[in-house]
């Protein structure tokens, strides 16, 4: 069980890292400010402490009995729920991007 738990817990922190370095300003996303998100004392830096509370949060979100151990169910419930929302983020950028399209377009047809 302590494997599990350490497991995801480095995972997450893992899988974090590129988009907290990444500067999505300008690229579609809503703001995609990764980087200030994890910045909570706004210091220009994110220390590990910071960096460390997110992890925790998305634990805990994941720990849905609360006892502080992650289930095998636990872990892929969470995996599964953290892909349907990149999923929907996805199909929202899509939209937006078709919608700017179609303002150009008509924009242009005019």
């Amino acid at each position: 069980m302590k494997k599990l738990l350490t497991l995801t817990a480095v995972a997450m922190a893992v899988s974090m890292t590129p988009a907290l370095a990444e500067d999505h300003e300008g690229k579609g996303h809503k703001g995609g400010k990764m980087f200030e998100k994890h910045d909570t004392n706004g210091d220009g830096v994110v220390s590990k402490d910071e960096f460390l509370a997110h992890v925790e949060e998305k634990f805990s979100k994941m720990d849905k009995d609360g006892n502080g151990e992650l289930s095998k169910e636990e872990a892929q419930a969470g995996h599964a729920a953290m892909r349907e929302k990149m999923k929907e983020k996805r199909q929202e950028h899509r939209e937006e991007r078709k919608e700017k399209r179609d303002a150009a377009s008509e924009t242009s047809d005019e």
